[in-house]
């Protein structure tokens, strides 16, 4: 490895080194840590340096789409992120879960299906859900999806609610889903065709993994996008989110505390 080689590796190690320490200790930080990286590539290898660094296992993927005004630069639709074990909470029909979002940075609450993978694709589970967004860094969004991926997709958590059962073979319908903040309607959408949406996410996250090496064992959960936007919210916000007939649930923002 020559010079150059060594400094770039150096530079996307320090990066991540401090995204990891930014979420260990629960701290927001002031902006992205040095020269933002100017590929996908590399902006993948900083989490994967991360991943490493990271005291839990992954158990799940969140799959995210790219911006439009970002899609013509990267030449990419969708993006990934590692779910770590301990920041998945299940939830019953109606029930509620307290969910940790970073003080200072960014926090938002994205209802969604999760697919959870089987040994073939007609193995597979639906369960309804949401994603927890939410980052050290306040403007992540806004930098865009280079530091999205940067930094674990932008995910600190992931809601797993009732099951849609037999979801493949009952030839659903749209589904209506409903967010609500702090009593506050801030997104709805019927969902249509779900399962060739889900198909095409799982396909994605499936190419990603064979190129990056990763395997994507059954079991594995898929977070497979917002459907009613990113709501973003700070901590102390309570939503209710309802997909309709397949059930409901509550959750709660909470201060991140620090961890190992």
């Amino acid at each position: 490895m020559d010079t150059q080689d060594l400094a770039a590796q150096e530079r996307l190690g320090e990066i991540s080194r401090v995204l990891v320490r930014a979420r260990q200790s629960a701290k927001a930080l002031p902006g992205f840590p040095g020269m933002l990286p100017q590929t996908f590539g590399e902006a993948y290898s900083i989490q994967d340096l991360s991943r490493g660094l990271w005291q839990d296992d992954v158990v799940g993927w969140k799959v995210g789409g790219v911006p439009p005004a970002f899609i013509d630069r990267f030449g990419e639709t969708r993006l990934v992120g590692p779910i770590f074990s301990r920041s998945v909470k299940t939830v019953t029909d109606g029930g509620h879960v307290e969910m940790p979002v970073f003080m200072g940075g960014f926090a938002a609450i994205e209802p969604e299906l999760i697919v959870q993978l089987g040994a073939t694709r007609a193995h597979d589970r639906m369960f309804i859900g949401a994603e927890i967004a939410s980052s050290p860094l306040p403007a992540i969004n806004a930098i865009g999806p280079i530091a999205v991926i940067s930094d674990f997709g932008n995910n600190n958590g992931m809601i797993i609610g009732p099951e849609i059962v037999d979801w493949r073979e009952r030839g659903l319908g749209s589904i209506p889903v409903t967010c609500m903040i702090n009593d506050r309607c801030v997104g709805e959408r019927d969902v249509s065709d779900v399962i060739g949406s889900a198909d095409q996410t799982i396909a994605f996250l499936l190419s990603h993994g064979e190129r990056k090496g990763i395997e994507m064992l059954p079991g594995t959960h898929i977070s497979t996008g917002a459907i009613t936007g990113v709501h973003e919210a700070e901590i102390g916000a309570k939503s209710r989110i309802s997909f309709g007939d397949y059930g409901s649930f509550s959750l709660s923002l909470i201060a991140a505390e620090p961890s190992s």
